[in-house]
C-alpha cells in the first residue's frame, strides 16, 4: 500500500468511526427523548382519562344529589297538601311524622312539643316506636332554652327519643328544632333507615323546608283548634256552649249505641239563682257561674264535658258512666257546691247550692231528645222536693218523692 494514502485512509477510519458514534449516541439520545415523550404522553393520557372518570363519577353524583333532592321535594310537596288541611291539631302531628319518616327515609320519627306553661318538651306522635312509645316522658328544657332561639343548635335541647335508644341508634339520631320567631314550638327527632333501607338520607336544604312547612301546619292547626274551641264555649264561663253540647251528646249517644256501653246525664241548675241577681247584680251573678263551672269542671274528668245549657242550668255528660257511678259523680257535684262558698265579689262569698237530675242511656231513653228530657224531669222533681239534692230518672215515677236518691 502506497505509504501516502495509509495516513489518509486512518484518518478517514477515524472520522467515519466518530461520525458514527456521533450518530449512534444522538439516535440513542433521540430514542430516550422520544421514549420519554411517550411516556409523559401516556402519563398524561392516564391523568385526563383518571381526570374525565372522576369528572364523570362527580357528574354522576351531582345528578344523583340532585334526583334525590327533587325526590325529597316532591315528596314534600305532596306531603305539605296534606299538612295544610285543616285539622285537629293531633292529625296535624300524626301527619307531620309520616311524612318526616316517607320523605328521608327513617325508620324513627318522634315529634314533641314544647308545654310553654309547665317547660317540658312532650312526646305527642310517633312513627316505628310503638315499643318504646310507653317508656317515653317530657323532658324539662333547661332554663336558658324555655323562649327558644332560632340559633340555637339541636345539642341544646334535650332529646326524648335518645332518652329510649341504644348508644348504636344514638349515633345516628338526627333532631331539628322547629322554631318561630325565636320561641321554640317543638322537636323532630329522625333515627335509622326503615327495614327495606340501608341507609337513610339528609338534604339539609330539603330537610330545612320540610321543617318550615310542618312548623307552619302546626301553627295553623293551634290557631284553628283555639277559634274552634272558642265558637264551642261560652264566653262567659268558659264552659261548652249548647250547640256543642248537643253535638257531643248526639256523638256519644251514637258511640255507645255501637258498643253497648252506658252514658249518665245530669242536668243541673243553682238553686235560688234569681235571688242572686235581684239583689246583688248581674255582674256578682256572673262571678256566681264563673265560680261555679270552674267547681264543676275540677269535678270530673277530662273526658267529660261540662256545658252550659241555659241561664243557670248546665249539663254534665259523663260517657262511660253507669247509674251507680253517675250518682256518685253528681253528689261528688253537688257537695263541692254546697261545701265552700261561691265568690261574687262581694265583701263576702255566697253560700248557694245545686240541684241534680240524672238520666242514663239506654235503661232511660236511646234518643238524644228523651234523655235530655228524662234528665230534665229529674231535675225538676228535685226542685219540688227540697233543692241542694240528686234525683234519678224514673221511667213510671208514683210521685215526686219517688224519684228521690238518699245522699251519700
Amino acid at each position: 500500500m502506497d505509504p501516502v494514502l495509509l495516513p489518509v485512509l486512518l484518518a478517514s477510519a477515524v472520522v467515519a468511526a466518530a461520525a458514527w458514534v456521533v450518530c449512534r449516541a444522538w439516535r440513542l439520545s433521540a430514542e430516550r427523548e422520544l421514549r420519554r415523550r411517550e411516556e409523559e404522553a401516556t402519563v398524561q393520557r392516564e391523568a385526563l382519562l383518571l381526570e374525565e372518570k372522576t369528572l364523570r363519577r362527580q357528574l354522576h353524583e351531582a345528578n344523583e344529589a340532585l334526583r334525590l333532592r327533587a325526590e325529597s321535594l316532591q315528596q314534600v310537596l305532596r306531603a305539605s297538601i296534606a299538612l295544610k288541611a285543616h285539622l285537629p291539631l293531633e292529625a296535624v302531628l300524626a301527619n307531620v311524622a309520616r311524612a318526616a319518616a316517607t320523605s328521608f327515609g327513617f325508620g324513627r320519627v318522634l315529634l314533641s312539643l314544647h308545654d310553654r306553661a309547665d317547660g317540658v318538651l312532650v312526646p305527642r306522635t310517633h312513627v316505628g316506636l310503638s315499643e318504646e312509645w310507653p317508656h317515653l316522658e317530657g323532658l324539662r328544657l333547661p332554663s336558658e332554652r324555655l323562649a327558644g332561639t332560632a340559633s340555637g343548635s339541636s345539642s341544646t335541647y334535650p332529646s326524648p327519643l335518645a332518652s329510649v335508644l341504644g348508644d348504636a341508634a344514638r349515633d345516628g339520631l338526627l333532631a331539628v328544632p322547629l322554631v318561630a320567631s325565636d320561641h321554640f314550638v317543638g322537636l323532630l327527632e329522625l333515627a335509622g333507615p326503615p327495614p327495606d333501607r340501608t341507609e337513610a338520607s339528609v338534604d339539609p336544604v330539603v330537610l330545612e323546608l320540610f321543617a318550615s312547612q310542618a312548623l307552619n301546619a302546626i301553627r295553623l292547626a293551634r290557631a284553628h283548634e283555639t277559634t274552634r274551641l272558642g265558637s264551642l264555649r261560652d264566653p262567659l264561663t268558659g264552659a261548652s256552649n249548647h250547640g256543642h253540647f248537643q253535638e257531643t251528646l248526639s256523638r256519644e249517644i251514637a258511640r255507645h249505641g255501637r258498643t253497648g256501653g252506658k252514658l249518665v246525664l245530669l242536668m243541673s241548675d243553682l238553686d235560688d239563682f234569681k235571688a242572686v241577681n235581684d239583689r246583688y247584680g248581674h255582674r256578682a251573678g256572673d262571678a256566681v257561674l264563673k265560680g261555679l263551672v270552674s267547681r264543676l269542671v275540677a269535678s270530673v274528668r277530662d273526658m267529660d264535658t261540662v256545658a252550659r245549657y241555659g241561664g243557670e242550668e248546665f249539663a254534665i255528660v259523663l260517657p262511660e258512666t253507669d247509674a251507680a257511678a253517675g250518682q256518685f259523680v253528681a253528689e261528688r257535684l253537688r257537695e263541692a257546691v254546697a261545701a265552700s262558698p261561691l265568690e261574687a265579689g262581694l265583701p263576702e262569698p255566697l253560700r248557694l247550692t245545686l240541684s241534680i237530675g240524672l238520666a242514663v242511656y239506654p235503661d232511660d231513653a236511646t234518643g238524644k231528645g228523651g234523655l235530655v228530657e228524662c234528665a230534665d224531669r229529674a231535675l225538676y222533681a228535685a226542685k219540688r222536693t227540697g233543692k241542694n239534692r240528686v234525683v234519678r230518672y224514673a221511667k213510671v215515677p208514683v210521685s215526686a218523692e219517688a224519684l228521690l236518691t238518699e245522699r251519700t
